[in-house]
């Protein structure tokens, strides 16, 4: 996806307002993996693949520290997409 992204010039499509969906979109846009993801966030990657296929909900106080990362992460907002 990051390349496409980058052959277009921007994100074909838009970025979800609740975070989970940021998250996932934050994901997609910066052609992560699990692992990536996990490694950046500090987080267990089983656990973020629970949240993302909305299997399992995070609790309160793990969606505050999505809501933190992705917003760390909106300094380096370029077009419509995030840079990892």
């Amino acid at each position: 996806m990051p390349k496409i992204i980058e052959f277009l010039g921007y994100a074909p499509f838009e970025c979800p307002e609740d975070p989970i969906g940021k998250l996932r979109y934050f994901k997609l846009v910066n052609g992560l993996s699990y692992e990536r993801l996990g490694a950046l966030m500090g987080r267990d990657p089983e656990q973020l693949m629970d949240w993302l296929s909305g299997s399992v909900a995070p609790s309160k106080k793990n969606v505050e520290m999505i809501k933190d990362f992705i917003d760390s992460k909106l300094s380096l907002r370029v077009g419509s997409a995030f840079k990892a």
